[in-house]
């Protein structure tokens, strides 16, 4: 407040003397004026003479006045109104103030609202008195007076006068409050007002009663000796008034600081600060936890920063007010200046759900506009927070505001604590400074450093270290860029930007400058939002200069000491570098001084650099914009000292020419597909180059490959290929060699600063530099192309992902055009090496690619390191046999037992996963179709879920499956996101193993990568007991990793494998490719526990199943397409015809699946078909695909039958599909054999707002299942429906003897089909025992044997006992031990003999062996080995197990059987397999007592196992002019096809015809009317157009012909869609154009026209023929069919014996072992043809060449039968039923189609790669 003196005593005091008058005493409430009048006390010291001699004027320094003449004082205008008051001398009409004099005023604009002035805070009182003067001279004006105290707002006066006053009129309002308050003076000026309207006040007063708050506490009141402008310390001292508040005490006990304290922590007192707006019901106060209001969002009381207790003090926020637009604003002191160093920090607290925002201003005293140092917005989380905000250098009084602004409701604890003023205080005075280094300021005698000198600061606080200053060498930018310019030769991208206050982008850059401090000075900042791009950059050239080395002198003695001064801003999360560079020359960047990179704070920092230079120079500041917005670089400040600048320009840069080298080319002397290698004459094949092995002598083959280790030293790249975009984009983000010791400061974060090879900063690495390119942008560093690699391959590698925002890291493999990923990490992993590990196995052709994906930023570089190429070469073949560890492949290689059957490819052919080979291990599981032998637990919290490619969640899981090693690959996996919790448990359980397996082993895959990894676990459970096997917990590393475990138990045991949710959702847990080994045998009573319950006893024979309605059905009877039960049962859940209206009848849906088939309603909202099909209505039901929200474009469901076991040659299924634009997705049905997979029908895409049907012919398959795959067509989709299935005359039927699936099947006599593996098996599967009949040949084979003989039965049987076993087998017709082993044999009469082993004088686990003595030949499930065993006795039986022996010894397992299995004989039916000739062992183990006594009986193998190949008949082959039918053996003649009656048992004869015969007739013109003419110009009677006879050379007088059945006599017409009837022709009208064939040959019969021997006769509609018999017929050329009632085929018509027989001895000179095959195929198809095809033409082989050829054994690369050497070829339509490859929609005929796939799981012999599901063709 100014405080106004009116010094007029001497005037008083000539007054008085003049005017004598008597005085007499006035009263308490008035005052006496000198010349003896009374006034009243209120009338004192307001601005108006009222004694008349001014001495109520004088002595007003209790008084706090304004009159508005320099300023407004202490009274604030407030920054919440849109109006202010206005300091003015003069408003509408008003030219004076109250004094009547031209002086200031405070006027209103109008404008509409409200302006508020605000006086100071004052102390509670009830003695303050405010006095002012207001001229209201408008109609449209308030004015009014409120008083802010304790959150209320009161008025305390109001303008009443309605009419304009029009002069200054006083206003006097006592004031009483019991709590602080604040005086508010309110107008408001209407928008309508005149302008000549005014509203004005002026010459504001507080009487002394109205005390400022907070009041400075002294011991005593202060002496009178010190001027009034000065300030007076308690020990009398008097200081200058600008020396107050200046962070320096200068009172001996600091008194001039004690308002204004450096540091405060708010426990004694406000230290100053206090709410500048108090009284509005939100202000600020200070106060302890206590007086927090406990309801805001129930937060817990609140400790303060200092003592961290709920007794400290701090300010906060209150808020008792409803105001829609609350502000608290929080003054501090006023200061008087700080130094260049000064720092404010703080803690602020700022927790709610309605907290607000808060900002922090400068306010420099004098100055309107305030600058904002700081900010925060809303909850800052329930925590004090720091804050250090930068103030640097103020040269006049400031204070601090803190703002708190809250919109609409308050809800939250605001804060403000500890709050210190560091490094403030300007230099003291000293009495002498070194003279070298430091300059004595002229007025404050303090010490700066000589290098602030001329350095645009005031460090001396005086300016006198910044005068003298040569203007050329400064820049502060406040007027411009003074003699600096921009880089305009195109040596950057854009420009330096000159601006004031903040950058236009929030979170980067500075809110000031530097030189000023406020918003209103200048500074240069580079933008780096668009259009600017990543790394773009901005240079400013500074002025050239001499060099710093005077010519002539020493230079180390005589230099220049030029120095570079300047300060730069770089504060944002995407900041990339500031440069300065010395050059000198006039072109290019020069010499790299300093650089900065990276976010280097809110703050200004100053940089000072020695120049030294022999030349002149040029100084360049080069600014690089990072890659987002929030990167703002900004400069101020620039000085030289002691430069001098260079008066001319700096010299061009001249580049001498460079020659390249001159190049030399190898000659080249090898033929064409081979390699030259560096040895002269020596070459290899290309196929053997890159295949990390040296072909060539001198190792060149391998020269311009990949390196099978690379570590980068030296910068080598050893081979890889860095890739390099076809558009190569400026900065563009690429892999590069480097080393840590070129890393720039900040890098360390996002780089690594050791290589991995060395741990060195000298070593190298490759890594993608983030510093340039932009988001998503990729780059590949890729191998050559290797051409094989060994069944063992790994790459192996290091890398680094370390940053803020690291994009990811790929390994991709790439075959040709096709390219996948193998393995993947994104995101940061640390600031460490992680290992990665990819395993690649046997490929060709083969390129590996390194692909690196940049972030959002650069703070993240991707590195690798130590790339490896472990076990690649692939091995060559071993000249020596396999011994007993190894496995002899069919190729020839040997490999590790253990290698068998792990779902790798060791032997290179597959021959080592054949799924024969691998019958005997148990439970091996990939996961591809389903969870195998696997089931999910039902205790636990949720499931294992199934999954191809990636997981969902970035950061963890593989890429792909460990199997296949693709995309399309299955594992199992536990997701760990939402809904799952951290320790939520999955688990699975695997079969359920004997206690009597030994030497048990489980061999796994698992991959557990990500930061939230939970824990993996694998335990044995036997009977409700846990004994934990493995336990691993945490990140395992980014790829697949093996581990076996044995097993063993006292008692049966199950696996459990169970994963635990960890701490995030980066923690999916993957497990793939179980196996376990032939030891493990499955439990006995698993089996028990998966069969169909038994009936209730005496309901069905044993054997048979009941059936609801009380009749009986074998399991053979089950899913056969024929009702046995009558009532359905035993087809009920078989996948059968269904409408959908009571269930899935059977239909199931597949786990493999991310979502389902599901059942539903029509729904007209939804994405399903508004009604079904059965019922037309929205109550009937449907399956549909359903839409989930986390569906993915080509996710499949599939839903499917089970496996039905014949259908008949016209067997098709029918059934209605709904596809439209909103019911979206695509339907494919898919057959599904045991050998075979195949796609019979598809569509997709919009069919309609309604129900298609589709009839799909199935004809004659076995063991198929159905399965309907739907495919979604985008993100979150579905809907597509299909209703109403039903399988059509599918029964197979025995009418038709022949029709069989397999064209190796035996026909029974009573016309059904039966596999001819079970020929002569001792077991009678045809009805009337036909396939047991003459069974000779198959019991005199090697190794069979019914044991019915007394001695010499190992002779007989060709049998011998081992000798390494423990005892040997017997020979008895009836048990040893009672209770034990069989009574009888298992002949009808049970008279005979059988082997078996005598268990009561052997120990437990004793075994006996016997074998064949005659190896059988290599084979792959071909061979079938048949016979009966009898296991009774104690429930502690032993094994007895089938191998197959190999000529190294090794047993491979090949069927086990364990348990009592009841007191019977039991059926077994083995496949054999073994790549190398074999001998076959039966092993029975003794068990653990003596009642386990195990015998065999009735032994015998097919002929397919003599001669180690396939025994089939050779094909049906028709005649040319016959048609071959597609699933029956029959020939047809050519001219029934397509005549619309199915002659073909299968009616394919009616499939597939086309509407008109292909070909265009040849041009007309030189025939007469009524001819056509053929292409040799011969001219035919038109009446053999189109007649069916190809009568032109080239048949082209039937092209273009429609394909129409017509009677006889009628004509076939090009020109009409019918036939032309017999009494149209030649009746004078052409009815046929255009050659009018109907009126053509009327009177006259054309040469040849009646073909076989038909006569011809003109008739009145023309010429007839009249044909011979069995030919019909125009033209008599139609093969006449047989009547439709045909005897039944006899045994006598269809035996062949003397066929047979010669071929039977042919080939028994050839090999007796085939003879004996061929015996049985003789006796197998005895019943086979039907005579009635004889009828119809003669076959190509009348005799049926049934003979089955040996292969030989000689040539390993032939291979061995049965055993595919070769990858099944994938090429043809693709079919994506797991684990097939990817789906490639095709248009192809579902009987064109070959296999979709090559699988290792499926590996069979060439031709039986069909589509046709029951081919005919071997």
């Amino acid at each position: 407040m100014a405080f106004l003196l009116c010094s007029a005593w001497l005037l008083s005091a000539v007054t008085v003397a003049l005017n004598p008058v008597f005085v007499a005493a006035c009263s308490d409430r008035q005052f006496t004026c000198n010349q003896g009048p009374c006034v009243a006390q209120d009338r004192v010291c307001d601005f108006t003479d009222d004694c008349g001699d001014g001495s109520d004027e004088e002595n007003c320094s209790t008084y706090k006045r304004c009159d508005f003449q320099d300023g407004f004082c202490d009274l604030i205008q407030s920054l919440e109104t849109v109006s202010d008051w206005t300091r003015t001398t003069e408003a509408g009409g008003l030219k004076r103030d109250h004094t009547n004099k031209s002086g200031h005023f405070l006027s209103l604009l109008p404008v509409g609202a409200a302006a508020d002035m605000s006086s100071p805070v004052f102390s509670p009182t009830h003695s303050c008195q405010m006095r002012f003067y207001h001229y209201v001279g408008a109609t449209h004006g308030d004015l009014q007076v409120l008083v802010h105290s304790a959150g209320q707002s009161s008025e305390v006066w109001r303008h009443s006068a309605q009419a304009p006053e029009e002069t200054w009129e006083r206003t006097s309002i006592d004031i009483s409050s019991n709590h602080s308050f604040q005086v508010v003076i309110r107008g408001e000026l209407s928008a309508d007002s005149e302008a000549s309207e005014v509203l004005a006040i002026d010459d504001f007063s507080f009487s002394p009663g109205c005390v400022t708050f907070p009041v400075t506490e002294s011991s005593e009141p202060p002496p009178h000796g010190c001027p009034s402008s000065w300030f007076a310390c308690g020990d009398g001292e008097c200081i200058e008034e600008s020396k107050v508040c200046d962070f320096t005490p200068h009172c001996p006990h600091g008194e001039d600081e004690a308002s204004c304290p450096a540091e405060c922590d708010f426990e004694s007192g406000s230290c100053g600060w206090y709410e500048l707006t108090l009284g509005d019901g939100f202000d600020w106060v200070r106060g302890s936890s206590k007086e927090v209001p406990p309801d805001y969002f129930a937060h817990p009381p609140l400790a303060d920063h200092s003592t961290n207790s709920t007794k400290g003090h701090f300010m906060f926020i209150l808020k008792n007010s409803s105001s829609l637009h609350p502000r608290a604003v929080l003054r501090g002191p006023l200061f008087q200046q700080s130094a260049s160093s000064c720092t404010m920090t703080f803690w602020h607290y700022s927790s709610g759900i309605s907290v607000g925002a808060a900002d922090m201003y400068l306010r420099l005293k004098g100055v309107r506009n305030n600058t904002i140092i700081w900010t925060t917005l809303y909850d800052q989380g329930r925590r004090w927070n720091q804050v250090a905000v930068q103030l640097g250098r103020i040269t006049q009084p400031f204070q601090i505001t803190l703002a708190k602004i809250s919109l609409g409701v308050f809800d939250g604890v605001s804060a403000f604590d500890d709050v210190t003023f560091e490094n403030c205080a300007m230099p003291p005075p000293v009495a002498v400074c070194p003279a070298d280094t430091h300059f004595h300021c002229v007025h404050t005698k303090a010490c700066v450093k000589r290098l602030q000198l001329c350095d645009l600061v005031d460090d001396c606080g005086d300016g006198s270290d910044e005068e003298g200053c040569s203007p050329e060498l400064q820049c502060n930018f406040e007027h411009g860029l003074c003699n600096w310019k921009q880089e305009n030769s195109g040596g950057d991208m854009f420009d330096w930007t000159r601006i004031q206050g903040p950058t236009p982008t929030l979170n980067t850059g500075p809110w000031r400058d530097h030189t000023v401090g406020t918003s209103s000075g200048h500074y240069l900042f580079i933008e780096s939002s668009l259009p600017q791009e990543f790394r773009d950059t901005a240079v400013l050239l500074s002025p050239a200069f001499n060099p710093t080395y005077l010519p002539g002198n020493d230079s180390s003695s005589s230099p220049n000491r030029c120095v570079f001064r300047f300060y730069y801003h770089m504060f944002g999360s995407h900041v990339f570098g500031l440069a300065v560079y010395m050059r000198t020359t006039a072109t290019g960047r020069g010499n790299l001084l300093w650089h900065k990179y990276g976010n280097q704070g809110n703050v200004w920092r100053r940089k000072t650099l020695n120049l030294h230079s022999v030349r002149g120079f040029q100084i360049l500041i080069e600014g690089t914009v990072g890659d987002d917005f929030t990167g703002d670089i900004a400069i101020d400040d620039l000085s030289f000292m002691d430069c001098v600048p260079h008066g001319g320009e700096l010299p061009s840069e001249i580049n001498p020419p460079v020659t390249p080298p001159a190049t030399t080319a190898l000659p080249h002397s090898c033929p064409g597909g081979q390699f030259v290698c560096g040895t002269h004459g020596e070459c290899v094949p290309l196929s053997q180059v890159c295949d990390f092995k040296y072909d060539c002598s001198d190792g060149s083959d391998e020269t311009n490959c990949v390196k099978e280790k690379c570590d980068f030293e030296g910068g080598d790249t050893c081979g890889l290929t860095i890739v390099t975009p076809s558009l190569f984009l400026k900065h563009a983000f690429r892999w590069e060699t480097d080393q840590g010791k070129s890393m720039h400061k900040g890098q360390q974060y996002h780089r690594p600063p050791n290589d991995h090879t060395l741990n060195s900063p000298e070593g190298w690495y490759m890594y993608a530099d983030s510093s340039n390119g932009g988001y998503g942008q990729a780059t590949d560093l890729q191998t050559p192309i290797i051409s094989s690699t060994g069944p063992l391959c790994t790459l192996i590698f290091w890398y680094h992902m370390s940053g803020f925002t690291v994009g990811s890291l790929q390994v991709l493999l790439r075959h040709g055009n096709d390219t996948h990923v193998v393995w993947s990490q994104t995101g940061n992993q640390g600031n460490k090496w992680r290992r990665g590990e990819v395993f690649l196995g046997l490929s060709n052709n083969l390129q590996v690619v390194f692909r690196a994906k940049r972030g959002i930023s650069y703070m993240g570089d991707v590195v690798i390191d130590d790339v490896s190429f472990v076990l690649c070469s692939p091995p060559l073949p071993s000249h020596r046999p396999c011994t007993a560890e190894q496995y002899a492949c069919a190729n020839g290689h040997c490999i590790p037992w253990d290698n068998l059957c792990d779902f790798i490819s060791h032997c290179e052919d597959n021959s080592d996963e054949d799924p024969y080979i691998c019958k005997g291990f148990s439970g091996r599981c990939n996961f591809e179709f389903d969870l195998c032998s696997w089931h999910q637990c039902q205790q636990d919290d949720f499931n294992w879920l199934i999954k191809a490619g990636s997981t969902l969640t970035p950061g963890t899981g593989p890429s792909s499956d460990h199997t296949l090693r693709d995309p399309t690959g299955h594992y199992v996996y536990l997701e760990s996101s939402f809904p799952q919790a951290f320790g939520d448990t999955a688990r699975m359980i695997g079969p359920l193993l004997s206690s009597r397996s030994s030497q048990c082993k489980m061999r796994f895959y698992f991959h557990m990568s990500g930061a939230g990894i939970g824990t993996l676990s694998v335990f044995i459970q036997t009977e409700g007991q846990k004994q934990l096997l493995l336990n691993l917990t945490g990140d395992q590393g980014n790829y697949w990793q093996m581990r076996e475990l044995p097993l063993s138990s006292p008692r049966d045991f199950q696996v459990v494998l169970e994963g635990k949710v960890g701490r995030s959702e980066r923690g999916d847990v993957c497990l793939d490719d179980i196996t376990f080994s032939p030891g493990c045998l499955p439990s006995p009573s698993a089996a028990i526990t998966d069969a169909t319950p038994a009936p209730p006893a005496g309901s069905c024979p044993p054997g048979s199943v009941l059936c609801e309605n009380g009749r009986c059905f074998t399991p053979e009877q089950r899913c056969d397409f024929t009702d046995h039960c009558e009532d359905g049962t035993d087809e009920k859940d078989c996948g059968t015809s269904c409408s959908f209206e009571n269930g899935l009848c059977g239909w199931k849906s597949s786990l493999a699946d991310n979502f389902d088939w599901a059942l539903g309603t029509g729904s007209v909202q939804s994405i399903r078909p508004p009604y079904d099909h059965t019922l037309m209505d929205e109550t009937g039901h449907f399956v549909y695909l359903e839409a989930t929200p986390v569906g993915l474009k080509g996710d499949k469901a599939h839903i499917r039958s089970s496996v039905w076991k014949e259908s008949s040659p016209i067997c098709k299924l029918s059934f209605w599909y709904y596809i439209s634009h909103n019911t979206s997705g695509t339907i494919r049905l898919l057959i599904k054999t045991e050998n075979d997979f195949v796609e019979v029908w598809n569509k997709t895409g919009h069919q309609g707002e309604k129900w298609n049907q589709a009839e799909v012919p199935l004809r004659k398959l076995r063991s198929f299942q159905v399965i309907f795959e739907g495919v979604r067509s985008w993100d979150v989709s579905g809907g597509a429906a299909i209703d109403d299935l039903e399988f059509i005359d599918c029964a197979p039927s025995a009418a038709e003897p022949g029709n069989c699936p397999a064209v190796t099947d035996f026909v029974c006599h009573s016309g059904h089909c039966m596999e001819s593996h079970l020929l002569c098996d001792n077991k009678v599967d045809c009805a009337d025992e036909s396939d047991e009949v003459d069974c000779e040949y198959i019991l005199n084979s090697p190794g069979a044997c019914d044991f019915n003989m007394e001695d010499g039965w190992e002779e007989s049987c060709q049998l011998f006992q081992n000798s390494d076993d423990d005892f040997d087998w017997r020979i008895s017709h009836k048990n040893e031990t009672p209770g034990s082993g069989p009574v009888t044999d298992h002949s009808p009469g049970g008279e005979g003999n059988f082997l078996f082993i005598h268990s009561a004088t052997q120990g437990e686990g004793d075994a006996a062996k016997v074998t064949t003595r005659t190896p059988f030949p290599a084979s792959i499930g071909l061979c079938h080995l048949r016979f009966w065993f009898f296991m009774h006795g104690s429930d502690r039986m032993g094994t007895l197990k089938v191998f197959t022996v190999g000529p190294s010894g090794t047993p491979l397992l090949m069927w086990a059987a364990i348990g009592n299995h009841g007191k019977q004989w039991t059926y077994a039916h083995v496949i054999l397999s073994n790549p190398e000739p074999f001998r076959v062992t039966f092993q029975a183990e003794v068990g653990g007592d003596e009642w386990t006594d195990i015998a065999l009986d009735d032994v015998s193998y097919t002929p397919e196992c003599m001669v180690g190949g396939p025994v089939t008949p050779r094909p049906l082959t028709c005649r040319v002019d016959q048609f071959q039918c597609a699933y029956t053996f029959q020939c047809i003649p050519e001219s029934w096809r397509c005549d619309q009656e199915p002659d073909c048992a299968d009616r394919t004869d009616e499939e597939n015809c086309p509407t008109v015969i292909p070909g265009t007739p040849p041009p007309q013109g030189r025939c007469p009317a009524g001819y056509f003419q053929c292409l040799d110009q011969r001219c035919l009677p038109s009446i053999l157009r189109c007649d069916g006879v190809l009568d032109c050379p080239s048949g082209e007088d039937e092209h273009s012909c429609p394909l129409l059945k017509c009677d006889l006599g009628e004509l076939v017409c090009e020109s009409s869609p019918g036939c032309i009837p017999l009494q149209k022709r030649c009746d004078g009208s052409p009815d046929c154009e255009p050659f009018h064939s109907d009126e053509s040959s009327c009177h006259e019969c054309p040469a040849r026209y009646c073909l076989d021997q038909g006569s011809c006769f003109v008739e009145r509609h023309g010429p007839v023929c009249t044909c011979h018999p069995g030919w019909t017929g125009n033209r008599c050329h139609v093969k006449e069919k047989p009547s439709l009632t045909t005897p039944s085929p006899t045994q006598e018509d269809t035996q062949l014996y003397s066929v047979y027989t010669g071929i039977a001895i042919g080939l028994l000179l050839l090999l007796t072992g085939a003879a004996v095959g061929v015996l049985a195929l003789c006796r197998k198809k005895c019943h086979f043809t039907k005579p009635k095809l004889m009828n119809y033409g003669v076959m190509d082989n009348p005799e049926f060449d049934w003979r089955a050829e040996r292969p030989s054994m000689d040539d390993k690369q032939g291979g061995v039968p049965g055993v595919n050497s070769d990858r099944i070829d994938g090429r043809g339509l693709s079919i994506s039923v797991y684990p097939w490859r990817k789906e490639v929609e095709q248009g192809l005929n579902w009987k064109d189609a070959k296999r979709s796939f090559s699988n290792p799981l499926y590996n069979y012999p060439h031709g039986v790669n069909r589509a046709d599901c029951g081919s005919s063709e071997a």
